[in-house]
């Protein structure tokens, strides 16, 4: 038994050996794991800190993109106005002169003083029955006169004209090439017949040169990291870069007459690269980064910590676990080796008894009981101990266990104990169960034995074992009808050497029930009890219902 000791104390070291290296190894890989979660949760918050960030600048951006919007829309539309105020003007002068017959000789003093009020007047012109015949500047403009408005096969321009007679007001056509060079907007009124119903007379015209109107209103005022695209109403590019119209840009509306352009700004790189690359935006990431390193740092030295608390409980706990497994293997190894001797002086004690047996006075007699009644409870002490110590290393049957087998074994060995106290034992049917048939056993004769040992002083002992399945295990009831215990008591009944009576009222080495209950785990199960002080006890020992489960 010694010997098999020893070579399970050494199996169990090189097993502490292999764990804690394992120890170790789960150690390391739960702090990257724990370090790499940290991480992800940084990157998540950066993520999402980022985007709201990210929308705050955007919008940020915008408000501000929109109020140059709004400026540009504003100072286009009081550029157009005014030129527009002007072809109003030169209509009316051209009504009264029609009406005096002075037209001819006060236009071009008249044509000249508009072309100087205002930068960019390519000509101003004037068409009775709309065929130019009235032209201002005429130096560079001579291939207007001539030039029929309701014939004019360019794209757009007799469409002008006709719009101005159904309006009666200024019409606007542009950005349009020149006849005489260049980009430029036309503007162009009718100017109504003399006499009601009568045919209007025909119409004036204003050409402005685009460059012009667009250099008055100072695009260049638009930030570097902005682009805008200005477009009439059909969608014709007038100024700027068309790309900007896919970067989901502002619109602001400028009104003309008859028609509207919209004028579009927008980040040239999009609103989210731009916000991403501002500088307060470039300051939160480094703040971001200093934080993430704190608290990656911080995280790193509390997980080491609890690292190094663990290893330390671990490195404790396998001390405790040696000096454990020592303790108990000396334990054993006394209780082994304190038997020998115990049964000397139990021997010597009785043969001195028998010899000295009338020769003694009553007190000597009684001394010799003593030493021979403390050798026999020792000598059950011992058992006890080495059945507790020795319960974990002894390996379990792989076979199942017909538990009334197990049942009727305990009763053999406790007839003498059942006659004598007259106690009466009734079985039902008891299955097959898992467990193994020495524990088994043992576990029936502590739990019957103390049925019998505390039985009622008043009433026959009566004891019954009975079988029922629950929750997927086999469950054995040993109920009494004996003393019972006080529900303070009952799970401290299952500690090793708990007593609740004195020696003198009930013996017994107070392992009993430790031992049941160490078996019972061993097996897969549990032990349960209730009781009803004065009425009885019912022990309920829960086995596993599949055969082998359990086993090695």
């Amino acid at each position: 038994m010694i010997a098999a000791m020893v070579r399970w104390v050494q199996g169990r070291a090189v097993m502490n050996r292999v764990r804690a290296l394992s120890g170790k190894l789960h150690r390391v890989g739960g702090l990257v794991a724990a370090q790499a979660g940290v991480t992800l949760l940084l990157l998540a918050v950066y993520w999402w800190g980022s985007g709201v960030y990210t929308r705050f600048l955007v919008a940020e951006h915008r408000t501000a993109a929109a109020l140059t919007a709004a400026s540009l829309a504003s100072s286009l539309t009081s550029a157009l106005n005014e030129r527009l105020a002007l072809v109003r003007g030169l209509t009316s002068f051209v009504d009264v002169g029609v009406t005096s017959g002075h037209l001819p000789s006060e236009f071009p003093r008249y044509a000249e003083g508009l072309r100087r009020s205002v930068p960019g007047v390519r000509n101003i012109s004037a068409a009775p029955g709309f065929v130019v015949r009235h032209v201002h500047p005429l130096e560079g403009n001579e291939k207007v006169l001539g030039n029929d408005l309701l014939q004019d096969a360019r794209p757009g321009f007799a469409d002008t004209v006709q719009r101005a007679i159904v309006t009666m007001d200024v019409t606007v056509h542009g950005p349009v090439a020149l006849i005489q060079g260049g980009q430029g907007l036309i503007a162009r009124q009718v100017v109504p017949g003399v006499g009601e119903g009568a045919r209007p007379w025909g119409a004036v015209g204003m050409v402005f040169d685009l460059r012009s109107v667009l250099d008055e209103v100072h695009f260049d005022r638009v930030p570097p990291h902005l682009g805008f695209a200005l477009h009439t109403d059909n969608g014709q590019q007038v100024a700027g870069d068309a790309a900007i119209l896919k970067r989901d840009p502002l619109i602001e509306r400028i009104e003309l007459p008859d028609s509207h352009w919209k004028l579009a700004i927008a980040a040239r790189a999009g609103w989210s690269a731009l916000a991403r690359g501002d500088q307060s935006f470039l300051a939160f990431q480094g703040a971001f980064l200093l934080l993430a390193c704190l608290i990656e740092t911080l995280a790193f030295l509390a997980f080491s910590r609890r690292q190094t608390l663990e290893s330390l409980v671990e490195r404790r706990t396998a001390e405790l676990g040696r000096a454990k497994n020592e303790m108990e293997q000396f334990a054993y190894a006394a209780a082994h080796d304190l038997q020998e001797p115990l049964r000397v002086i139990a021997s010597y004690a009785q043969l001195l008894e028998k010899q000295q047996k009338g020769r003694l006075d009553e007190e000597s007699e009684g001394f010799i009981r003593e030493i021979v009644d403390g050798a026999g409870r020792l000598k059950m002490l011992l058992r006890d101990v080495q059945l507790f110590l020795a319960e974990d290393r002894v390996p379990l049957s792989n076979r199942p266990v017909l538990a009334e087998d197990a049942l009727n074994a305990a009763v053999t060995l406790l007839r003498k104990r059942i006659a004598e106290a007259g106690a009466t034992i009734i079985a039902s049917d008891l299955p097959l169960v898992a467990a193994d048939e020495r524990r088994l056993r043992e576990i029936f004769v502590v739990l019957i034995g103390n049925a019998v040992e505390y039985r009622h002083s008043y009433r026959a002992a009566e004891i019954r074992v009975s079988h029922r399945r629950q929750d997927g295990y086999d469950v054995i009831e040993v109920r009494d009808n004996g003393i019972g215990i006080d529900p303070r008591f009952r799970d401290q009944i299952f500690e090793v050497f708990r007593r609740l009576h004195g020696r003198d009222e009930h013996p017994g080495t107070g392992m009993g029930l430790a031992i049941a209950r160490k078996m019972v785990e061993r097996l897969g199960g549990r032990i349960t009890v209730e009781s009803t002080p004065g009425v009885g006890s019912v022990f309920a020992v829960y086995l596993p219902n599949h055969p082998l489960r359990g086993f090695s």
